[in-house]
């Protein structure tokens, strides 16, 4: 699998997960996906389409802002720190 740091190994989930998009317990979305494993990231990293259809709508990258396509206009939220 290529990555733009170049060529990785990882493990094929051999079927579909279910993704939920939760923020504040409560549940936004849910979908499947395919999954794949690469032992040497260190955070999770998600296609566009599984972020289309997750219905994530970025606002800023670098300060982790986004809202869900179903959030009242003006609505913002910021994502998870660990």
């Amino acid at each position: 699998m290529g990555l733009a740091t170049g060529k990785t190994r990882g493990y094929v989930i051999p079927r579909p997960v279910r993704l939920e998009l939760v923020d504040d317990g409560e549940a936004l979305c849910s979908i499947e996906a395919l999954m794949v494993v690469d032992p040497g990231l260190e955070e999770p990293l998600m296609t566009d389409a599984t972020i289309d259809e997750l219905g994530i709508e970025v606002v800023s990258f670098k300060k982790g802002l986004w809202r869900h396509r179903g959030d009242p206009q003006g609505k913002v939220r910021g994502s998870a720190t660990p």
